[in-house]
Order: structure tokens, then sequence, then C-alpha cells
């Protein structure tokens, strides 16, 4: 009984990690360029998606980004536009990230 038991928890862990490790894409971005992050858009098939942000991103400040699902590539192609019209764009592995810091022409993952 107690083995049974025992196997029954360890298996609802292991369905409970895995649960964990598939919730949705969720970070939080913050800006540490000299102007505003007025877009921020991923790539999927060589196409831009819509812009994420339904603002802007002004330096200093932190957003929390929910991608509201957990499906496709870990390394997606991500573009960052400026207030000024600068942009750069980067590879982000978002199973990974738990922050996005964009600076005014990269951004680092943590």
């Amino acid at each position: 009984m107690r083995i049974l038991l025992a196997t029954t928890l360890l298996i609802g862990a292991g369905l409970f990690a895995t649960a964990a490790q598939a919730s949705d894409y969720k970070f939080d971005v913050i800006n540490k360029g000299d102007t505003a992050a007025v877009e921020f858009r991923t790539q999927e098939n060589g196409e831009w998606s819509k812009n994420w942000i339904r603002d802007r991103i002004n330096s200093g400040d932190k957003f929390n980004m929910d991608f509201n699902h957990n499906d496709g590539e870990c390394e997606v192609r991500t573009q960052i536009t400026f207030e000024d019209g600068s942009s750069f764009d980067a590879g982000v592995d978002y199973c990974k990230v738990t922050v996005l810091t964009i600076f005014n022409d990269h951004m680092v993952a943590e």
C-alpha cells in the first residue's frame, strides 16, 4: 500500500512539473534604452506579429509580458522599435527567459 501511495505521489508530482513547465510564456521586459520602446514584435514563418505592447515601455520602466500561449518554437526572432524610429531584432529563447532587458541596440535574456 505504501509503495502504491509513493508511486502515485511521484506520478502526480511529475504531472505537476510538466504542467508548470508548459505554462504560458510570461516574463518581465525592462527598458534600459534611452527612449521609449513602442513596438515589440515576434517573427513566425517570416512574418512579423502584431505589436505585443499597447502603448509604450518608457526608459527605466518594467512591463509584464504574457504571450498567452506556449506553443511553437522556443527561439523566436524578436524586433524592438523605439519612439525615435530606431529598431533592432535578435533571437530570444522564450522557454528560458524570465527577464528580458532591452537596450538601444540589443537585448539580454535572463
